[in-house]
């Protein structure tokens, strides 16, 4: 069965995961949802008194505070999604010995779950659009796609990790190492523009940074909803690339899933 049928026949199962996770997130939290708007908009503003004031990295384009928080909100999807997805199979222990069901719905609905937490903190992005007095471009609608393409390949990784965790549990503690090493590969910090000016000097070192799916996606989602920001048409290659990696990165996840599928219920 291909990873669309299972996840289309278990669509109820995935529904229900997804709201159980949203709930318990914010059971008990005097903020509630909030807490999704208030969390890039505190990180927001705090790259914008390091980053922008006293690294000196704020461009000459764009408001550095929207430039944050709008890359945050990307950033944020990705983290938080591939941690719980790592999490997915041992945090349902109790669940993988009982009925058949497709255990992918286990790290999907870990990332689909963020989604709402995403969608969110777009709407505290309209504060600081009116604070800023600007609007988005026509281009927006071609974050659909984008996120469409980082979602792939969050959930690809996911189910890589969350099958990893499943038989070493340092799994999970790698996973939180390598993206608090990651963050600072994508240009959320820092604008795109001070990687290309090394770039001018060095080619290679902006063409390895854009090969980094996350790095493209962010500023591609960024450049399409800011024309200001600078002219898309000149990610199109490495946004191509970022579509096959994310590709490769979600069938090969699934295929390496499904493959020890079967040997889940010896680790529980």
């Amino acid at each position: 069965m291909s990873i669309l049928a299972s996840v289309t026949t278990h669509r109820e199962l995935v529904e229900n995961l997804v709201m159980r996770d949203i709930r318990a997130r914010y059971k008990q939290s005097a903020l509630g949802y909030a807490w999704a708007v208030f969390n890039p908009l505190v990180l927001a503003l705090i790259y914008t008194l390091v980053g922008g004031i006293f690294l000196g990295q704020a461009s000459d384009k764009f408001p550095y505070a929207v430039h944050a928080y709008y890359g945050l909100l990307f950033w944020n999807l990705f983290q938080t999604g591939l941690s719980t997805a790592t999490e997915g199979l041992v945090a349902h222990l109790n669940l993988i010995t009982k009925t058949y069901f497709p255990r992918e719905v286990f790290p999907i609905s870990a990332v689909l779950s963020k989604v709402v937490d995403f969608g969110f903190g777009l709407v505290g992005l309209l504060p600081l659009l009116l604070f800023y007095r600007i609007l988005p471009g026509p281009g927006i609608v071609l974050i659909i796609p984008l996120l469409i393409i980082q979602l792939l390949f969050t959930m690809g990784l996911g189910m890589l990790t969350s099958c990893a965790n499943l038989f070493y549990r340092d799994v999970r503690y790698l996973v939180q190492l390598t993206l608090g090493l990651w963050i600072y590969v994508v240009p959320n910090l820092y604008p795109l523009e001070k990687v290309e000016s090394i770039g001018r000097t060095h080619p290679w070192v902006y063409t390895l940074y854009m090969l980094n799916p996350m790095a493209t996606l962010i500023e591609a989602s960024r450049r399409a909803t800011f024309p200001q920001m600078g002219d898309i048409s000149s990610l199109y290659p490495y946004i191509a690339i970022a579509g096959v990696i994310s590709g490769v990165t979600f069938f090969a996840g699934y295929s390496i899933f499904k493959w020890y599928e079967p040997r889940f219920a010896e680790f529980v």
